[in-house]
Protein backbone atom coordinates (compact mmCIF):
# COMPACT_ATOMS: atom_id res chain seq x y z
CA UNK A 1 0.00 0.00 0.00
CA UNK A 2 3.04 2.11 0.64
CA UNK A 3 5.00 1.53 -2.31
CA UNK A 4 1.96 2.21 -4.35
CA UNK A 5 1.17 5.49 -2.20
CA UNK A 6 4.76 6.80 -2.64
CA UNK A 7 5.41 5.87 -6.64
CA UNK A 8 1.62 7.35 -7.76
CA UNK A 9 2.69 10.34 -6.05
CA UNK A 10 5.91 11.02 -7.47
CA UNK A 11 4.44 9.90 -11.16
CA UNK A 12 1.67 12.87 -9.56
CA UNK A 13 4.08 15.46 -9.20
CA UNK A 14 6.51 15.16 -11.75
CA UNK A 15 3.91 15.03 -14.65
CA UNK A 16 2.62 18.64 -12.85
CA UNK A 17 5.88 19.91 -12.98
CA UNK A 18 6.71 18.72 -17.12
CA UNK A 19 3.38 20.79 -17.82
CA UNK A 20 5.31 23.78 -15.99
CA UNK A 21 3.96 23.68 -12.74
CA UNK A 22 6.69 24.92 -10.53
CA UNK A 23 5.42 26.80 -7.61
CA UNK A 24 3.47 25.18 -5.02
CA UNK A 25 1.74 26.85 -2.35
CA UNK A 26 1.39 24.32 0.79
CA UNK A 27 -1.18 24.64 3.63
CA UNK A 28 -0.18 21.72 5.81
CA UNK A 29 -2.36 19.39 7.73
CA UNK A 30 -2.32 15.65 8.54
CA UNK A 31 -4.00 14.59 5.38
CA UNK A 32 -1.42 16.26 3.20
CA UNK A 33 1.66 13.98 4.87
CA UNK A 34 2.79 12.13 1.92
CA UNK A 35 2.27 14.39 -0.54
CA UNK A 36 3.93 17.34 1.35
CA UNK A 37 6.89 15.26 2.56
CA UNK A 38 7.36 14.20 -1.27
CA UNK A 39 7.39 18.10 -2.02
CA UNK A 40 9.97 18.78 0.07
CA UNK A 41 12.18 16.08 -1.40
CA UNK A 42 11.16 17.29 -5.03
CA UNK A 43 12.05 21.01 -3.88
CA UNK A 44 15.64 19.34 -2.65
CA UNK A 45 16.22 17.69 -5.56
CA UNK A 46 15.13 19.49 -8.58
CA UNK A 47 16.23 23.74 -9.11
CA UNK A 48 13.09 24.03 -10.50
CA UNK A 49 10.77 23.33 -8.10
CA UNK A 50 10.13 26.01 -5.13
CA UNK A 51 7.62 25.24 -2.35
CA UNK A 52 6.14 28.25 -0.17
CA UNK A 53 4.47 26.85 3.12
CA UNK A 54 1.24 29.00 4.18
CA UNK A 55 -0.54 27.90 7.03
CA UNK A 56 -3.77 29.68 5.74
CA UNK A 57 -5.48 28.53 3.09
CA UNK A 58 -7.53 31.41 1.95
CA UNK A 59 -4.16 33.43 2.24
CA UNK A 60 -2.61 30.80 0.51
CA UNK A 61 -4.65 30.78 -2.30
CA UNK A 62 -4.91 34.40 -3.34
CA UNK A 63 -0.77 33.83 -2.85
CA UNK A 64 -0.69 31.30 -5.53
CA UNK A 65 -3.26 33.44 -7.51
CA UNK A 66 -0.74 36.69 -7.61
CA UNK A 67 1.90 33.96 -8.77
CA UNK A 68 -0.19 32.95 -11.40
CA UNK A 69 -1.12 36.44 -12.13
CA UNK A 70 2.12 37.32 -12.78
CA UNK A 71 4.12 34.67 -14.35
CA UNK A 72 0.95 33.06 -16.59
CA UNK A 73 2.29 29.97 -15.42
CA UNK A 74 0.16 27.03 -13.58
CA UNK A 75 0.57 26.95 -9.83
CA UNK A 76 -0.52 24.52 -7.44
CA UNK A 77 -2.32 24.36 -4.15
CA UNK A 78 -2.65 21.90 -1.71
CA UNK A 79 -4.65 21.91 1.58
CA UNK A 80 -5.52 19.26 3.82
CA UNK A 81 -9.29 18.03 4.25
CA UNK A 82 -12.34 19.35 5.27
CA UNK A 83 -13.06 23.34 5.40
CA UNK A 84 -9.19 23.92 4.90
CA UNK A 85 -10.46 23.13 1.18
CA UNK A 86 -13.24 25.50 1.18
CA UNK A 87 -11.40 28.46 2.04
CA UNK A 88 -9.81 28.13 -1.66
CA UNK A 89 -13.15 29.14 -2.75
CA UNK A 90 -12.30 32.81 -3.36
CA UNK A 91 -9.33 32.95 -5.31
CA UNK A 92 -10.87 30.07 -7.43
CA UNK A 93 -13.66 32.21 -8.30
CA UNK A 94 -11.19 35.21 -9.09
CA UNK A 95 -9.04 32.34 -11.39
CA UNK A 96 -11.98 31.56 -13.24
CA UNK A 97 -13.12 35.12 -14.01
CA UNK A 98 -9.96 36.67 -14.69
CA UNK A 99 -8.83 32.96 -16.57
CA UNK A 100 -5.89 32.19 -14.19
CA UNK A 101 -4.85 28.85 -14.38
CA UNK A 102 -4.66 27.34 -10.76
CA UNK A 103 -4.36 23.73 -9.71
CA UNK A 104 -6.14 22.71 -6.97
CA UNK A 105 -4.94 19.51 -4.97
CA UNK A 106 -7.47 18.59 -2.32
CA UNK A 107 -6.33 15.92 -0.27
CA UNK A 108 -9.53 14.10 1.20
CA UNK A 109 -10.77 11.12 3.40
CA UNK A 110 -10.86 7.77 1.98
CA UNK A 111 -14.53 6.52 0.96
CA UNK A 112 -14.98 4.46 3.57
CA UNK A 113 -14.95 7.24 5.30
CA UNK A 114 -17.33 9.34 3.70
CA UNK A 115 -21.15 10.14 4.82
CA UNK A 116 -20.75 8.34 8.08
CA UNK A 117 -19.68 10.52 10.52
CA UNK A 118 -15.83 10.91 10.35
CA UNK A 119 -14.15 13.98 11.18
CA UNK A 120 -12.92 16.93 8.98
CA UNK A 121 -14.95 14.75 6.07
CA UNK A 122 -16.94 17.29 3.76
CA UNK A 123 -18.21 16.65 0.19
CA UNK A 124 -15.27 18.10 -1.90
CA UNK A 125 -15.87 15.78 -4.64
CA UNK A 126 -16.31 19.03 -7.48
CA UNK A 127 -16.48 21.20 -4.97
CA UNK A 128 -15.94 24.37 -6.77
CA UNK A 129 -18.50 23.35 -9.41
CA UNK A 130 -18.73 25.92 -12.06
CA UNK A 131 -15.96 27.94 -11.24
CA UNK A 132 -13.37 25.48 -12.24
CA UNK A 133 -12.96 23.90 -15.76
CA UNK A 134 -12.46 20.66 -14.71
CA UNK A 135 -12.82 18.51 -11.69
CA UNK A 136 -10.81 14.52 -11.60
CA UNK A 137 -10.34 12.10 -8.52
CA UNK A 138 -7.52 9.82 -8.19
CA UNK A 139 -6.72 7.27 -6.29
CA UNK A 140 -3.18 7.02 -5.77
CA UNK A 141 -2.94 4.27 -3.31
CA UNK A 142 -4.94 1.66 -5.88
CA UNK A 143 -1.44 -0.31 -7.03
CA UNK A 144 -2.81 -0.92 -10.23
CA UNK A 145 -0.16 -0.43 -12.81
CA UNK A 146 -3.00 1.23 -15.12
CA UNK A 147 -3.61 3.80 -12.42
CA UNK A 148 -0.14 4.77 -12.80
CA UNK A 149 -0.03 5.66 -16.46
CA UNK A 150 -3.50 6.94 -15.88
CA UNK A 151 -1.75 9.43 -13.74
CA UNK A 152 0.99 10.45 -16.21
CA UNK A 153 -1.62 10.71 -18.93
CA UNK A 154 -4.65 12.47 -17.19
CA UNK A 155 -2.74 15.10 -14.58
CA UNK A 156 -0.71 16.46 -17.67
CA UNK A 157 -3.74 16.75 -19.66
CA UNK A 158 -5.56 18.47 -16.77
CA UNK A 159 -2.77 21.81 -16.78
CA UNK A 160 -3.09 21.66 -20.18
CA UNK A 161 -6.67 22.39 -19.87
CA UNK A 162 -5.90 25.06 -17.35
CA UNK A 163 -3.47 26.59 -19.59
CA UNK A 164 -5.71 26.39 -23.04
CA UNK A 165 -7.48 29.96 -23.62
CA UNK A 166 -9.57 30.97 -21.72
CA UNK A 167 -7.16 29.85 -19.14
CA UNK A 168 -9.20 28.49 -15.72
CA UNK A 169 -8.33 26.45 -12.53
CA UNK A 170 -9.03 23.02 -12.15
CA UNK A 171 -9.33 20.81 -9.15
CA UNK A 172 -7.52 17.54 -8.43
CA UNK A 173 -8.77 15.75 -5.32
CA UNK A 174 -7.10 12.91 -3.74
CA UNK A 175 -8.73 10.28 -1.27
CA UNK A 176 -6.41 9.24 1.19
CA UNK A 177 -6.22 6.26 3.79
CA UNK A 178 -3.66 5.71 6.55
CA UNK A 179 -1.01 4.92 6.45
CA UNK A 180 -0.13 7.98 5.09
CA UNK A 181 4.12 8.17 5.49
CA UNK A 182 5.56 7.89 1.99
CA UNK A 183 9.08 6.16 1.35
CA UNK A 184 11.80 8.92 1.54
CA UNK A 185 15.15 8.42 -0.34
CA UNK A 186 14.30 6.81 -3.40
CA UNK A 187 14.92 7.47 -6.86
CA UNK A 188 12.33 9.34 -8.40
CA UNK A 189 10.36 7.71 -11.74
CA UNK A 190 11.31 8.88 -15.13
CA UNK A 191 7.78 10.36 -16.38
CA UNK A 192 6.86 10.79 -20.50
CA UNK A 193 6.52 14.38 -21.02
CA UNK A 194 2.77 14.93 -23.22
CA UNK A 195 3.42 17.21 -25.98
CA UNK A 196 0.02 19.45 -25.78
CA UNK A 197 0.21 22.18 -28.99
CA UNK A 198 -1.52 25.04 -29.14
CA UNK A 199 -2.03 26.69 -32.02
CA UNK A 200 -3.21 30.23 -32.00
CA UNK A 201 -6.64 31.15 -33.38
CA UNK A 202 -6.30 33.63 -35.97
CA UNK A 203 -8.72 35.96 -38.23
CA UNK A 204 -9.25 35.22 -42.15
CA UNK A 205 -7.48 38.10 -44.01
CA UNK A 206 -10.53 39.14 -45.76
CA UNK A 207 -12.26 40.07 -41.79
CA UNK A 208 -8.55 41.34 -41.30
CA UNK A 209 -8.70 43.76 -43.85
CA UNK A 210 -12.37 44.39 -43.36
CA UNK A 211 -10.89 45.51 -39.10
CA UNK A 212 -8.22 47.46 -40.57
CA UNK A 213 -10.29 49.64 -42.66
CA UNK A 214 -12.43 50.62 -39.64
CA UNK A 215 -9.30 51.84 -37.84
CA UNK A 216 -8.52 53.76 -40.58
CA UNK A 217 -11.47 56.18 -40.21
CA UNK A 218 -10.88 59.25 -39.20
CA UNK A 219 -11.82 59.05 -35.36
CA UNK A 220 -11.18 55.40 -34.54
CA UNK A 221 -10.15 54.72 -31.26
CA UNK A 222 -9.01 51.62 -28.87
CA UNK A 223 -10.11 50.53 -25.64
CA UNK A 224 -7.88 48.16 -23.61
CA UNK A 225 -9.20 46.91 -20.43
CA UNK A 226 -7.09 44.66 -17.69
CA UNK A 227 -4.33 42.73 -19.22
CA UNK A 228 -5.00 39.02 -17.98
CA UNK A 229 -2.95 37.14 -20.55
CA UNK A 230 0.68 38.83 -20.97
CA UNK A 231 0.05 41.02 -24.29
CA UNK A 232 2.90 42.39 -26.23
CA UNK A 233 2.39 45.21 -25.19
CA UNK A 234 5.49 46.60 -27.40
CA UNK A 235 3.22 45.13 -30.19
CA UNK A 236 0.00 46.98 -28.91
CA UNK A 237 2.00 50.67 -28.84
CA UNK A 238 2.79 49.27 -32.33
CA UNK A 239 -0.36 49.24 -33.40
CA UNK A 240 -1.33 52.74 -31.75
CA UNK A 241 0.82 54.54 -33.84
CA UNK A 242 0.37 52.67 -36.98
CA UNK A 243 -3.13 53.89 -37.24
CA UNK A 244 -2.64 57.10 -35.11
CA UNK A 245 -5.24 55.76 -32.25
CA UNK A 246 -5.91 57.46 -28.98
CA UNK A 247 -5.79 54.59 -26.71
CA UNK A 248 -8.61 54.54 -23.41
CA UNK A 249 -5.74 52.86 -21.55
CA UNK A 250 -6.64 51.08 -18.30
CA UNK A 251 -4.77 51.23 -15.91
CA UNK A 252 -4.27 47.24 -15.94
CA UNK A 253 -3.64 47.48 -19.15
CA UNK A 254 0.21 48.06 -18.69
CA UNK A 255 0.24 50.48 -22.03
CA UNK A 256 1.04 53.16 -19.57
CA UNK A 257 3.54 55.41 -19.97
CA UNK A 258 2.78 56.42 -24.46
CA UNK A 259 1.93 58.88 -25.81
CA UNK A 260 -0.98 57.39 -27.25
CA UNK A 261 -2.62 56.67 -23.98
CA UNK A 262 -5.23 58.19 -22.79
CA UNK A 263 -6.09 58.30 -19.08
CA UNK A 264 -9.12 59.77 -16.85
CA UNK A 265 -12.05 58.58 -18.93
CA UNK A 266 -14.06 58.27 -15.64
CA UNK A 267 -13.68 61.40 -14.25
CA UNK A 268 -13.97 62.98 -18.11
CA UNK A 269 -17.32 61.18 -18.18
CA UNK A 270 -18.21 62.12 -14.71
CA UNK A 271 -17.79 65.53 -15.98
CA UNK A 272 -19.57 65.48 -18.81
CA UNK A 273 -16.94 66.95 -20.78
CA UNK A 274 -16.95 64.63 -23.72
CA UNK A 275 -18.15 66.73 -26.86
CA UNK A 276 -19.23 65.21 -30.22
CA UNK A 277 -15.87 66.39 -31.54
CA UNK A 278 -14.37 63.44 -29.18
CA UNK A 279 -16.70 60.54 -29.92
CA UNK A 280 -14.88 58.38 -31.61
CA UNK A 281 -16.85 56.37 -34.60
CA UNK A 282 -15.39 52.55 -34.10
CA UNK A 283 -13.48 51.39 -30.90
CA UNK A 284 -11.36 48.41 -31.31
CA UNK A 285 -11.61 46.84 -27.67
CA UNK A 286 -9.20 44.55 -26.06
CA UNK A 287 -9.06 42.59 -22.84
CA UNK A 288 -11.13 42.57 -19.05
CA UNK A 289 -13.84 44.26 -18.01
CA UNK A 290 -12.49 48.01 -17.88
CA UNK A 291 -12.42 49.61 -13.84
CA UNK A 292 -14.16 52.34 -15.63
CA UNK A 293 -17.76 52.17 -14.82
CA UNK A 294 -18.91 54.50 -16.95
CA UNK A 295 -16.74 53.59 -20.35
CA UNK A 296 -18.79 50.49 -21.56
CA UNK A 297 -22.40 52.56 -20.45
CA UNK A 298 -21.36 55.82 -22.42
CA UNK A 299 -19.91 53.38 -25.96
CA UNK A 300 -23.54 51.94 -25.76
CA UNK A 301 -25.29 54.97 -24.95
CA UNK A 302 -23.74 57.22 -27.71
CA UNK A 303 -24.35 54.26 -30.11
CA UNK A 304 -20.92 54.23 -30.82
CA UNK A 305 -19.76 50.72 -32.93
CA UNK A 306 -17.51 48.00 -30.34
CA UNK A 307 -15.56 45.50 -31.92
CA UNK A 308 -14.39 43.00 -29.10
CA UNK A 309 -10.95 41.18 -29.33
CA UNK A 310 -9.96 38.31 -27.62
CA UNK A 311 -10.52 34.54 -27.21
CA UNK A 312 -10.78 34.93 -23.17
CA UNK A 313 -13.55 37.60 -23.26
CA UNK A 314 -15.82 36.96 -25.98
CA UNK A 315 -19.70 37.26 -24.66
CA UNK A 316 -18.34 39.14 -21.65
CA UNK A 317 -19.68 42.80 -22.29
CA UNK A 318 -22.01 43.40 -19.60
CA UNK A 319 -23.26 46.57 -21.96
CA UNK A 320 -24.42 44.07 -24.21
CA UNK A 321 -23.17 46.50 -27.16
CA UNK A 322 -20.47 44.92 -28.79
CA UNK A 323 -21.61 44.40 -32.40
CA UNK A 324 -18.39 42.66 -33.60
CA UNK A 325 -16.66 40.03 -31.62
CA UNK A 326 -12.84 38.49 -32.52
CA UNK A 327 -12.63 35.05 -31.58
CA UNK A 328 -9.05 34.53 -31.69
CA UNK A 329 -5.63 35.38 -29.89
CA UNK A 330 -5.05 38.85 -29.55
CA UNK A 331 -1.76 39.32 -30.04
CA UNK A 332 -1.98 36.97 -33.58
CA UNK A 333 -4.92 40.01 -34.47
CA UNK A 334 -2.34 42.54 -33.63
CA UNK A 335 0.41 41.07 -35.49
CA UNK A 336 -2.15 40.74 -38.48
CA UNK A 337 -3.46 44.60 -38.28
CA UNK A 338 0.25 45.43 -38.31
CA UNK A 339 0.85 44.07 -42.01
CA UNK A 340 -1.85 46.08 -43.14
CA UNK A 341 -1.70 50.02 -44.29
CA UNK A 342 -1.78 52.64 -41.53
CA UNK A 343 -2.85 56.04 -41.57
CA UNK A 344 -0.54 59.05 -41.20
CA UNK A 345 -3.18 61.75 -39.96
CA UNK A 346 -3.34 62.31 -36.24
CA UNK A 347 -5.68 65.45 -35.84
CA UNK A 348 -8.24 62.76 -33.54
CA UNK A 349 -5.25 61.80 -31.57
CA UNK A 350 -4.30 65.22 -31.08
CA UNK A 351 -7.64 66.49 -29.71
CA UNK A 352 -7.54 63.82 -26.95
CA UNK A 353 -4.28 64.20 -26.23
CA UNK A 354 -5.15 67.80 -25.61
CA UNK A 355 -7.82 66.49 -23.35
CA UNK A 356 -5.69 63.96 -21.40
CA UNK A 357 -3.02 66.19 -20.58
CA UNK A 358 -5.31 68.85 -19.22
CA UNK A 359 -6.78 66.48 -17.05
CA UNK A 360 -3.58 65.50 -15.34
CA UNK A 361 -2.58 68.92 -14.85
CA UNK A 362 -5.57 70.04 -12.99
CA UNK A 363 -5.16 66.58 -10.43
CA UNK A 364 -1.10 68.63 -9.61
CA UNK A 365 -2.91 72.32 -9.22
CA UNK A 366 -5.16 71.70 -6.07
CA UNK A 367 -4.02 71.72 -2.72
CA UNK A 368 -6.82 70.15 -1.47
CA UNK A 369 -6.81 68.40 1.95
CA UNK A 370 -7.53 64.95 2.20
CA UNK A 371 -7.61 64.82 -1.66
CA UNK A 372 -6.48 61.14 -2.36
CA UNK A 373 -6.38 61.72 -5.95
CA UNK A 374 -2.81 63.00 -5.20
CA UNK A 375 -1.27 59.79 -4.65
CA UNK A 376 -1.11 58.44 -8.00
CA UNK A 377 1.25 61.22 -8.65
CA UNK A 378 3.19 60.21 -5.45
CA UNK A 379 3.41 56.31 -6.77
CA UNK A 380 4.57 57.73 -10.00
CA UNK A 381 8.38 56.65 -9.58
CA UNK A 382 8.74 53.57 -8.61
CA UNK A 383 11.74 51.68 -8.96
CA UNK A 384 12.93 50.59 -12.61
CA UNK A 385 11.60 47.19 -13.80
CA UNK A 386 9.35 47.52 -10.50
CA UNK A 387 6.06 46.18 -10.07
CA UNK A 388 2.29 47.51 -8.46
CA UNK A 389 -0.17 45.53 -7.07
CA UNK A 390 -3.67 47.94 -6.40
CA UNK A 391 -5.85 47.13 -3.88
CA UNK A 392 -10.10 47.58 -5.27
CA UNK A 393 -12.74 49.93 -3.88
CA UNK A 394 -11.09 53.98 -4.04
CA UNK A 395 -7.16 52.91 -4.73
CA UNK A 396 -8.18 51.12 -8.26
CA UNK A 397 -10.41 54.10 -8.94
CA UNK A 398 -7.95 56.58 -8.41
CA UNK A 399 -5.51 54.81 -9.94
CA UNK A 400 -7.83 54.04 -13.46
CA UNK A 401 -7.80 57.91 -13.47
CA UNK A 402 -4.84 59.59 -12.92
CA UNK A 403 -2.25 57.21 -12.71
CA UNK A 404 1.23 57.79 -15.67
CA UNK A 405 4.01 56.15 -14.08
CA UNK A 406 7.74 57.38 -15.53
CA UNK A 407 8.14 54.34 -16.57
CA UNK A 408 6.91 51.23 -18.04
CA UNK A 409 5.94 48.77 -14.73
CA UNK A 410 4.21 46.00 -14.56
CA UNK A 411 0.24 46.24 -12.81
CA UNK A 412 -2.13 43.87 -10.98
CA UNK A 413 -5.08 43.68 -9.50
CA UNK A 414 -7.72 40.98 -8.67
CA UNK A 415 -10.60 42.61 -10.73
CA UNK A 416 -12.31 39.45 -11.74
CA UNK A 417 -14.58 39.31 -8.83
CA UNK A 418 -13.66 42.78 -7.53
CA UNK A 419 -13.31 41.48 -4.09
CA UNK A 420 -10.83 42.79 -0.87
CA UNK A 421 -10.29 39.26 0.30
CA UNK A 422 -6.45 38.46 -0.19
CA UNK A 423 -5.18 41.27 -1.55
CA UNK A 424 -1.93 41.05 0.87
CA UNK A 425 -1.38 37.67 -0.20
CA UNK A 426 -1.41 38.03 -3.52
CA UNK A 427 0.98 41.27 -3.64
CA UNK A 428 3.24 38.95 -2.21
CA UNK A 429 2.71 36.22 -5.05
CA UNK A 430 3.68 38.92 -7.31
CA UNK A 431 6.53 39.87 -5.15
CA UNK A 432 7.84 36.24 -5.68
CA UNK A 433 9.47 37.20 -9.18
CA UNK A 434 12.33 39.11 -7.09
CA UNK A 435 11.25 42.68 -8.90
CA UNK A 436 10.86 45.00 -6.83
CA UNK A 437 6.90 45.56 -5.51
CA UNK A 438 4.49 48.03 -3.62
CA UNK A 439 0.87 47.23 -2.64
CA UNK A 440 -1.40 50.66 -2.89
CA UNK A 441 -4.30 49.63 -0.28
CA UNK A 442 -6.83 51.14 2.07
CA UNK A 443 -6.62 50.60 5.73
CA UNK A 444 -10.23 48.36 5.55
CA UNK A 445 -8.24 45.49 2.90
CA UNK A 446 -5.53 45.79 4.60
CA UNK A 447 -7.41 44.55 8.01
CA UNK A 448 -9.16 41.49 5.74
CA UNK A 449 -6.40 40.00 4.53
CA UNK A 450 -3.29 40.52 8.00
CA UNK A 451 -2.82 36.88 7.78
CA UNK A 452 -1.33 37.47 4.62
CA UNK A 453 1.58 39.80 5.97
CA UNK A 454 2.89 36.40 7.28
CA UNK A 455 4.12 35.74 4.27
CA UNK A 456 6.93 37.86 4.21
CA UNK A 457 8.37 35.28 6.42
CA UNK A 458 7.38 32.49 4.99
CA UNK A 459 7.79 33.33 1.27
CA UNK A 460 10.94 35.51 2.31
CA UNK A 461 10.49 38.41 -0.14
CA UNK A 462 10.31 41.88 0.48
CA UNK A 463 6.76 44.61 -0.10
CA UNK A 464 6.11 47.89 0.06
CA UNK A 465 2.56 48.54 1.51
CA UNK A 466 1.44 51.70 0.93
CA UNK A 467 -1.87 51.97 2.68
CA UNK A 468 -4.24 55.00 2.69
CA UNK A 469 -5.85 55.32 6.49
CA UNK A 470 -9.27 56.46 6.18
CA UNK A 471 -10.32 55.22 9.11
CA UNK A 472 -12.83 52.22 6.82
CA UNK A 473 -14.53 51.89 3.99
CA UNK A 474 -14.17 55.42 1.69
CA UNK A 475 -16.26 53.86 -1.54
CA UNK A 476 -19.13 53.96 0.26
CA UNK A 477 -18.67 57.65 0.96
CA UNK A 478 -19.26 58.52 -3.35
CA UNK A 479 -22.18 56.32 -2.90
CA UNK A 480 -26.22 57.19 -2.22
CA UNK A 481 -26.06 54.99 0.92
CA UNK A 482 -23.86 57.95 2.32
CA UNK A 483 -26.94 59.85 2.45
CA UNK A 484 -28.45 58.04 5.35
CA UNK A 485 -26.78 59.89 8.00
CA UNK A 486 -28.23 57.76 11.00
CA UNK A 487 -27.03 54.62 10.09
CA UNK A 488 -24.15 55.20 7.30
CA UNK A 489 -21.14 54.90 9.88
CA UNK A 490 -21.80 51.32 11.38
CA UNK A 491 -23.43 49.67 8.44
CA UNK A 492 -21.23 51.11 5.76
CA UNK A 493 -18.84 53.66 6.90
CA UNK A 494 -17.27 50.56 9.18
CA UNK A 495 -14.39 52.62 10.93
CA UNK A 496 -11.78 49.87 12.59
CA UNK A 497 -9.95 50.83 16.06
CA UNK A 498 -6.80 49.54 14.50
CA UNK A 499 -3.54 50.80 14.82
CA UNK A 500 -1.15 50.41 11.48
CA UNK A 501 1.60 51.05 13.37
CA UNK A 502 0.98 47.69 15.71
CA UNK A 503 0.02 45.82 12.62
CA UNK A 504 3.46 46.81 11.64
CA UNK A 505 4.99 45.70 14.70
CA UNK A 506 3.46 42.68 14.38
CA UNK A 507 4.68 41.67 12.00
CA UNK A 508 8.27 42.59 12.04
CA UNK A 509 7.90 45.43 9.76
CA UNK A 510 9.64 48.45 9.01
CA UNK A 511 6.89 51.70 9.24
CA UNK A 512 6.10 55.38 8.49
CA UNK A 513 3.64 57.73 8.41
CA UNK A 514 4.02 60.52 5.92
CA UNK A 515 1.99 63.70 5.97
CA UNK A 516 3.64 65.41 2.85
CA UNK A 517 2.77 62.80 -0.89
CA UNK A 518 6.63 64.60 -2.04
CA UNK A 519 7.95 62.07 1.30
CA UNK A 520 5.99 59.40 -0.04
CA UNK A 521 7.43 59.61 -4.08
CA UNK A 522 10.61 59.44 -2.45
CA UNK A 523 9.80 56.95 -0.15
CA UNK A 524 8.33 54.43 -2.97
CA UNK A 525 11.43 55.03 -5.38
CA UNK A 526 13.86 53.12 -3.17
CA UNK A 527 13.07 49.02 -3.08
CA UNK A 528 11.95 47.67 0.34
CA UNK A 529 14.41 45.27 1.62
CA UNK A 530 12.30 43.79 3.76
CA UNK A 531 7.69 44.32 4.74
CA UNK A 532 7.48 47.70 4.80
CA UNK A 533 4.73 49.57 5.58
CA UNK A 534 3.76 53.25 4.92
CA UNK A 535 0.59 54.70 6.14
CA UNK A 536 -1.20 57.52 4.93
CA UNK A 537 -4.26 58.95 6.67
CA UNK A 538 -7.14 61.26 5.23
CA UNK A 539 -10.25 61.88 6.01
CA UNK A 540 -13.50 60.13 3.72
CA UNK A 541 -15.48 63.00 4.00
CA UNK A 542 -12.59 65.88 3.02
CA UNK A 543 -11.92 63.05 0.10
CA UNK A 544 -15.39 63.01 -1.20
CA UNK A 545 -15.07 67.18 -0.92
CA UNK A 546 -11.90 67.32 -2.51
CA UNK A 547 -13.25 64.98 -5.43
CA UNK A 548 -16.42 66.90 -6.04
CA UNK A 549 -14.36 70.03 -6.75
CA UNK A 550 -12.21 68.48 -8.66
CA UNK A 551 -14.78 67.22 -11.26
CA UNK A 552 -16.19 70.96 -11.12
CA UNK A 553 -12.91 72.02 -12.18
CA UNK A 554 -12.66 69.92 -15.17
CA UNK A 555 -16.10 70.72 -16.29
CA UNK A 556 -15.14 74.31 -16.17
CA UNK A 557 -11.98 73.69 -18.00
CA UNK A 558 -12.88 71.42 -20.54
CA UNK A 559 -16.91 72.58 -20.99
Amino acid sequence: MTDSLTTNIKHLLTALVLQGVHDFVVSPGSRTTPIALLLAEMQKLRDDVRVTVDVDERSAAFFALGIAKTTHQPVALLATSGTATGNYLPSIMEASISHIPLIALTTDRPQELQEVGAPQTVHQANLYGDHTKSFTAITVQDNHEDVTDYIDYRVQELVGLAMTKPAGPIQINLPLRKPLMPILGETWPTVATQQILVGQQQMGWQNVQALAALLRKPKAMMLLGPDEVGWNIAKLKQLAAHYQLPVLADVLSNFRPSEYAISGIDSLLAADVIKDDLKPEVVIRFGGTPVSAKVTAWLRDAKITVVQIGQEHAGHDHARHAQTTVIADADAVVADLLAEPGVRKATFLEQWQKVSAMLLSLTMKTDEQGAEYQIPAALADLPENGQLFIANSMPIRDMDNYYVPNHSIRIAANRGANGIDGTISSAFGMAMTGKPTTLLTGDLTLFHDMNGLMLSHQAHVPLTIVVVNNQGGGIFSFLPQAAAKAYFEPMFGTPLPIVIERIARLYDAEYKSVDDLNLLYELVHKPATRLRIIEVKSNREQNVVAHQKLTQAIKEALS
